[in-house]
């Protein structure tokens, strides 16, 4: 019986040796998470902000967001990326079902026009564009900014004629995928630039509406794609942009509600 019981008690002290063993060997080096997003650049401002908001509410976790244009981002998800979150048009996302979880529409945007302080080109309207001597700053037509500005001239053109395209193809001295570059080249490179309303900014530019009747309103959507590692976080980031705080953040930063 004593017998028993002695090796009862060693047979018990190896299993809460082994237990201890197991826990030191298994447990996380580091508990810091990675979300890594692929983000449209025009809003890196505002997602600036609701990265911040995000990683106060999630400690550990980092958002690595790069930010680049609608094409660029299609491409990387078309070469099965592992992104936990993404944020671009939906005409872009539309394509690539088959990588991503059903997106979640979060906001608005519209095209407008740019012009430095004082419009030193005299830009009016959409159809002064196709003027003669003016620089124009665009995107390509692969980017989000740069495909609907070409809705637009569309548009238009069934009013000012096809001529109209023409002209201001010709005025086109900066193109750029990347929806910050066609607003960073207004001023030192280009007297206008077709581009958001969410990039106006009144301390350097003036800003030249364009007609309703010839504006096209784009949708931005959020989503996880299925190689994300870290696919439920994505989600909480996706629900927080969505919800009314980041609704709020959005507004604030020119964008327009996402549709109902």
């Amino acid at each position: 019986m004593k017998i028993s019981t002695r090796v009862a008690s060693v047979a018990a002290a190896v299993a809460v040796l082994c237990s201890l063993v197991s826990t030191a060997t298994t447990a996380p080096v580091s508990a810091d998470t990675e979300l890594k997003a692929l983000v449209a650049s025009n809003a890196k401002a505002a997602f600036t902000d609701l990265i911040k908001d995000f990683e106060a509410k999630h400690k550990g976790v980092t958002v690595n967001a790069e930010y680049l244009g609608g094409g660029a981002i299609g491409k990387r998800i078309d070469a099965s990326e592992a992104v936990d979150v993404v944020l671009v048009g939906a005409t872009i996302l539309e394509k690539e079902g088959t990588f991503i979880e059903p997106p979640t529409p979060v906001l608005q945007n519209k095209e407008t026009i740019l012009v430095p302080k004082g419009n030193p080109a005299k830009i009016h309207s959409l159809k002064d564009l196709a003027n003669p001597g003016v620089k124009l700053s665009m995107g390509t037509p692969t980017s989000a900014v740069g495909n609907l500005a070409s809705q637009v001239l569309q548009k238009a053109a069934g009013e000012y004629g096809f001529g109209f395209i023409e002209s201001v193809r010709k005025n086109i001295a900066v193109q750029s995928e990347k929806g910050s570059d066609v607003v960073d080249a207004i001023g030192p490179k280009a007297n206008a630039g077709v581009t958001f309303v969410s990039d106006e900014n009144p301390a350097k530019f003036d800003d030249v509406p364009i007609d309703d009747k010839f504006n096209v309103t784009s949708t931005y959507s959020m989503t996880v794609t299925k190689n994300a590692k870290n696919a439920q976080l994505g989600k909480e980031f996706v629900a927080m942009v969505a919800s009314p705080q980041g609704q709020a953040v959005l507004k604030k930063h020119g964008y327009m509600p996402a549709p109902k």
